[in-house]
C-alpha cells in the first residue's frame, strides 16, 4: 500500500501555499510553511504570522454591553484597531458582593460575541434615506441628513396644523433599553405629545398577576439572590438558553443542595439538569399552581402568622354581596379604602393599618390577632375572612381533579408542595413566555398565594419576575421631560390590538363558544369589555393615528397579524412614517424615511436593567458608521429642524388640553438651552449627578466600564451593600405596606369585572389552544438562544450554530402520522394564514404539539411569509380594569398584554409547487 510521508505532507503543503499566494489568493495565508531547522540564525519571513498577531494588538479598548431586549447588561471590552473594531471580550471584573456567594464573572453570551461582525454587516444602515418607490418596494434615495430632518419637521408640523396634537405615534422599542438611548426619544415625545405605548405589553411582556398580587411586576431578585435559595421552580422559564449569563447561580444553588424544578411541555436545556422535570400539558401551569394550593391548605402546611400580617388573607367580605368590608359600609363618608380584620384578642371588628386609606401606614399588628377563619358579625352584616373564600375555590382543584388537565401525577404534586412548604427559601420563577398566555394573571396569581401561605417572602424567597427596576431619578427627569409635559401613554396589548385591527383576525379563528368555555369569555364579551375600560377611563386610548416615528422597534416582524396590522397601520400614518434604525429590518423597509442609528459601540450611554447591580458604561469606542448618529443626536438634530421651520412658518404655540406645545422652542426645550446637545452630554450629566452612583465622573466611570450603584439605586428599600437583593424585605422585616388597595400582598378582587368573571380571588382558567378552534396542534413560540428577537437571527456565525433558516420542533410520532422526515419542509397552516418551515425533530415535546422559536424575519421565510402573520391574538379583560387601588393603567406595571400564545396550526408536508419561487416574468 502507498503511504505519504509526513515530511512529503508538509513539503506538499508548503508548495501549495507558495503557489496561492503567487497566485494571489490571501485565503491559502493559513496554510503550514515547513521550517528545517527552527533553530537556524535566518528565520524564513512569513507574512501570514504576522497577519495572526498583529490580529492580537490594538489602537484602544472601550467598553460596553449588549442591551437589544436583553435582561443579560453584561460589560464588555471592546477592541479597535485602524478605526475599527476587531473584537470583544468579557470584562469579568466585577467585585464579590458577598464572599460567601459567587461573584457575577464573567457576563456574556455568544450574540454578545458578535456584535463587532454585525455592526458591519450588509444590513446595517449608513445613511439617511428616503423612498423612492411605493411603500415596501424596496427602493431609496441616499439623502442628506438636512433634506431628511427638513421634509420630515415640516410633515410633522402640518400633521399639527392638520390635526393638532396627539395623532403622532412615536413609540420606541425593546432595542432602545439603554438610557440616553431611550431618553432621546422619549423626550421628544413628552414635547410633542407624541403616543408611547407600553414598552412591556407591546410584546407580552409584562407579569399581571405580580402586580395584583404585589402593586408591582418590577421588584424582584437579582440573580445572586437565586444562589442560597434551597427550593426553585422553574416556571415556564429556560434560564439556560434565555438568562446565559445569570444561570449558573440557579446551578450552584443546586450544588449547595437545593431543589431545583421544571414546570415545560418540552424537556428543554433547563429542564435536563434540574432534580425534577414535571412535564405539563401547556398552558394549564394555573391549574398545577391552584392543586399545590389545595394540598398546602388541606395538609395544614400554611404559616398563619405570615398570612395574618402581611397578606390580605385574614379581611373581611360580606357574605351579602361578596365585596370586601370598608369603612364605608360602617360608617357614613367613610373611605373605600379602609378594611377590616377580626380582631380574636378583642372579639370584634377593626380596622386594619398600612391600607390606601389608612393613617397607619405600617404592617404592624401591635397586639392585634386578625382571625383567618370562621364567621362574624359586624353591625348586622354578616362576614367571612378572604382565607375562607380562597379555600372554598382551592377545594375544586384537588389533585386527582386536575391530573387529566396538567398531565402532573396527584404524587408528585403533594411531595412538590410539601417541599415548596418547608423550603427555609422558595422562589418560583416566571419568565416572559408566561405572559404570553391568556391565563398568565392566575399563574403569577396562585403561585404567589402558594408562596405567600407557606411564608416565603423577602428573605425567605418568592415570586421572580424577571425583572429588577432600579432608581435614576435623573434619567426619569430626562425622558419625561423634567415631569412638565408627557407623552400619550397607552397601554400596548390595547392599543396593538385596536390599531392593527386584530378583532377581525381573532373572529376568524376562534370558534366563540369553544371560547368562552375554554378562557370565560367570548369574543363579543371582550369586544363591550375593551369598550367599557375606555369609557371608563381605566385605560386611555388615542385612536387613528396620521403619522409614526418609530425607533428601535421591529414592529412589522413582531405583531400578531403581521401584515394586517402592517397594512393598517401604513394606512393609518399616511402623512409620514419614520424609522429610526440600526439596520434595514422588516419594519425599516416600509418607510418612508429611514435615519440611521449608531450601535452600542458607537456612542456613549449607561445601563442597569437587569438582575444586578453594575451600571455599564458604553464609550463611544469608535464613530458611528457611515452618516449614522446616537439616538439623542438624531432627536436633537430632528427638533432644531422643527423649531427652525416652525418659526420661519410663523407656527406658533398649540393649544393641548392643559399642556402647551411650542414648536418654536421645542430644540431649546429638549437640549435644555443647549446643556444636552449631544449623547456624550446626556451620558455626563446622568452620571455626575446622580445619588444611586455616588461621587464619580464619568471619565472614571468610563476607565473601568461599569459603576458599582450604591443603597439609593434601590425603589422600594435601599440596595444593600454587601448581599444580594430579596424583594419585599422593606415589608417583611420593616413592616412598610406594600404598593396594594389594603397595603398587603393581595387575594381578593371584587372589581366588577373580577366578579362578573369569577375570578375574585386565585383560581385557574385554560389557555384557547386547538379546543379553540377547529385546527389539532398546540404552538408555542419561546425565546430563541440563536438571538434576541429578531437581532442576531440573520447573522451569519448564529445562523451556523442552528439549521440556518426558519423551522418548527416536532415530536417524530407526529412526523410519522404525517409522513414528515426530518429537514422536510413543512406547510403550518390555519384560517389566518400559513407559512413554511423545516421540521426538526424533537423527541420530547408533547406528540401534538408544535414549538417554533420566535425571532425569525419575514425575509428568511419562503415567499416572505413569516409565522406571525397566522398566530391569533386576544386580550384578557382582567388587565384592562382599573379605578380599584392598585388596578388602574401604569406604564409598566399594569395593563394588558399582546398574547402570542392562543392560536392553534395543522401541519402538512410541503408541495413542491407551494414551496417554489415564482418565475419572473
Amino acid at each position: 500500500m502507498w503511504k505519504l510521508k509526513r515530511r512529503d505532507f508538509l513539503k506538499g503543503l508548503g508548495l501549495t501555499g507558495t503557489g496561492a499566494m503567487l497566485s494571489g489568493n490571501v485565503w491559502a495565508l493559513n496554510r503550514l510553511e515547513p521550517v528545517g531547522d527552527t533553530l537556524a540564525s535566518e528565520y524564513p519571513y512569513r507574512g501570514w504570522e504576522d497577519l495572526y498577531r498583529n490580529e492580537w494588538t490594538w489602537d484602544s479598548v472601550g467598553h460596553a454591553a449588549h442591551c437589544i431586549n436583553c435582561m443579560g447588561n453584561c460589560a464588555w471590552n471592546v477592541y479597535v484597531k485602524d478605526g475599527i473594531v476587531i473584537r470583544e471580550e468579557q470584562i469579568a471584573k466585577y467585585p464579590q458582593v458577598n464572599p460567601n456567594v459567587p461573584d457575577a464573572n464573567p457576563r456574556g453570551c455568544q450574540k454578545g460575541a458578535i456584535h463587532s461582525t454585525a455592526m458591519y454587516e450588509a444590513d446595517r444602515l449608513r445613511y439617511p434615506l428616503k423612498r423612492a418607490g411605493e411603500r415596501g418596494e424596496g427602493k431609496w434615495q441616499r439623502i442628506s441628513w438636512d433634506q431628511a430632518t427638513e421634509e420630515i419637521a415640516d410633515k410633522i408640523i402640518d400633521i399639527f396644523e392638520k390635526y393638532g396634537p396627539g395623532k403622532l405615534k412615536t413609540h420606541q422599542g425593546s432595542g432602545n433599553q439603554t438610557m440616553v438611548r431611550q431618553a432621546g426619544p422619549q423626550r421628544f415625545a413628552s414635547l410633542v405629545g407624541g403616543i408611547q405605548l407600553d414598552g412591556f405589553t407591546v410584546v407580552g411582556d409584562l407579569l399581571t398577576g405580580a402586580h395584583l398580587t404585589y402593586g408591582t411586576p418590577l421588584e424582584s431578585f437579582t440573580s445572586d439572590a437565586w444562589f442560597d435559595a434551597d427550593y426553585i421552580l422553574l416556571g415556564m422559564i429556560n434560564p439556560n438558553a434565555t438568562r446565559i449569563p445569570d444561570a449558573h447561580y440557579v446551578w450552584e444553588a443546586k450544588y449547595n443542595g437545593a431543589r431545583i424544578t421544571s414546570t415545560a411541555p418540552d424537556y428543554n436545556p433547563s429542564a435536563i439538569h434540574t432534580d425534577l422535570w414535571m412535564p405539563i400539558n401547556q398552558g394549564t401551569d394555573p391549574f398545577l399552581a391552584m392543586t399545590m394550593v389545595n394540598v398546602i391548605i388541606e395538609e395544614e402546611l400554611y404559616q398563619p402568622a405570615f398570612m395574618k400580617e402581611q397578606s390580605d388573607l385574614p379581611m373581611l367580605v360580606r357574605l351579602d354581596n361578596g365585596k370586601l368590608l370598608r369603612e364605608a359600609d360602617l360608617v357614613e363618608g367613610g373611605s373605600d379604602e379602609v378594611f377590616y380584620h377580626w380582631d380574636l384578642n378583642s372579639g370584634q371588628a377593626v380596622k386594619a393599618k398600612g391600607s390606601m386609606g389608612s393613617d397607619d401606614k405600617t404592617l404592624a399588628l401591635e397586639g392585634v390577632d386578625p382571625a383567618i377563619e370562621g364567621e362574624f358579625e359586624v353591625e348586622g352584616i354578616a362576614v367571612t375572612t378572604v382565607f375562607e373564600q380562597v379555600k372554598r375555590e382551592a377545594a375544586r382543584f384537588t389533585p386527582e381533579a386536575t391530573f387529566e388537565t396538567t398531565n402532573i401525577h396527584p404524587d408528585v404534586v403533594r411531595q412538590e408542595a410539601r417541599h415548596l412548604a418547608k423550603a427555609r427559601k422558595a422562589i418560583v420563577m416566571l419568565g416572559y413566555v408566561t405572559s404570553s398566555y391568556s391565563n398568565c394573571l392566575y399563574t403569577c396569581w396562585s403561585y404567589a398565594l402558594a408562596l405567600a401561605l407557606t411564608g416565603h417572602g423577602g428573605r425567605t424567597g418568592g415570586l421572580d419576575t424577571s425583572w429588577v427596576s432600579w432608581n435614576h431619578p435623573r434619567w426619569t427627569e430626562l425622558a419625561t421631560f423634567e415631569g412638565k409635559k408627557s407623552a400619550r401613554y397607552e397601554p400596548g396589548g390595547l392599543g396593538e390590538f385596536l390599531r392593527g385591527g386584530m378583532m377581525e383576525g381573532a373572529r376568524e379563528h376562534f370558534d366563540n363558544a369553544k371560547l368562552k368555555e375554554r378562557v370565560g369569555f367570548d369574543l363579543d364579551d371582550l369586544d363591550s369589555m375593551i369598550q367599557e375600560s375606555i369609557d371608563e377611563g381605566w385605560m386611555p386610548y388615542y385612536g387613528e393615528i396620521k403619522g409614526m416615528i418609530s425607533i428601535a422597534d421591529n414592529t412589522f416582524r413582531r405583531n400578531k397579524f403581521a401584515n394586517r396590522y402592517r397594512d393598517e397601520h401604513l394606512r393609518q400614518a399616511s402623512e409620514l412614517y419614520v424609522n429610526i434604525n440600526v439596520r434595514m429590518d422588516s419594519t425599516a423597509e416600509w418607510a418612508d424615511y429611514v435615519l440611521p442609528a449608531a450601535s452600542h459601540y458607537e456612542a456613549w450611554d449607561l445601563r442597569t436593567q437587569g438582575y444586578h447591580r453594575f451600571c455599564n458604561i458604553f464609550t463611544q469606542s469608535v464613530p458611528p458608521v457611515g452618516e449614522s448618529k446616537p439616538d439623542w443626536d438624531i432627536m436633537a438634530l430632528l427638533t432644531k429642524k422643527i423649531q427652525e421651520r416652525a418659526i420661519a412658518r410663523d407656527i406658533g404655540p398649540i393649544q393641548d388640553g392643559d399642556v402647551t406645545r411650542d414648536l418654536h422652542t421645542i430644540h431649546d426645550d429638549f437640549t435644555r438651552n443647549g446643556k444636552f446637545n449631544t449623547d456624550l452630554d446626556v451620558a455626563r450629566y446622568i452620571v455626575e449627578n446622580s445619588p444611586e452612583f455616588g461621587d464619580i465622573t464619568l471619565e472614571e466611570a468610563a476607565e473601568r466600564g461599569f459603576i458599582v450603584m450604591n443603597e439609593h439605586a434601590g425603589i422600594n428599600q435601599p440596595l444593600p451593600k454587601d448581599e444580594p437583593y430579596n424583594p419585599f424585605v422593606a415589608q417583611t422585616e420593616g413592616k412598610k405596606p406594600y404598593e396594594t388597595l389594603t397595603g398587603r400582598l393581595t387575594f381578593y378582587c371584587d372589581h366588577p369585572r373580577f366578579m362578573q368573571l369569577k375570578s375574585s380571588v386565585p383560581t385557574a382558567r385554560l389557555y384557547a389552544g386547538p379546543e379553540a378552534s377547529k385546527y389539532p396542534l398546540h404552538f408555542y413560540s419561546p425565546h430563541a438562544r440563536w438571538g434576541i428577537h429578531s437581532n442576531w437571527r440573520s447573522n451569519k456565525y448564529m445562523l451556523r450554530l442552528q439549521r440556518g433558516e426558519p423551522n418548527i420542533y416536532i415530536n417524530p410520532k407526529l412526523a410519522k402520522e404525517r409522513g414528515i422526515k426530518d429537514g422536510d419542509r413543512v406547510r403550518l397552516f390555519n384560517s389566518t394564514g400559513e407559512f413554511f418551515a423545516q421540521a426538526k425533530f424533537y423527541p420530547s415535546i408533547p406528540a401534538h404539539s408544535i414549538m417554533m422559536e420566535h425571532g425569525w424575519e419575514p425575509h428568511q421565510y419562503i415567499h416572505r411569509k413569516p409565522m406571525n402573520n397566522s398566530m391569533a391574538t386576544f386580550l384578557q379583560p382582567l388587565e384592562l380594569v382599573g379605578g380599584w387601588g392598585h388596578l388602574g393603567f401604569k406604564y409598566a406595571l399594569w395593563n394588558a398584554n399582546q398574547l402570542l400564545h392562543e392560536s392553534s396550526f395543522d401541519i402538512e408536508l410541503a408541495k413542491a409547487e407551494d414551496i417554489a419561487e415564482p418565475r419572473a416574468v
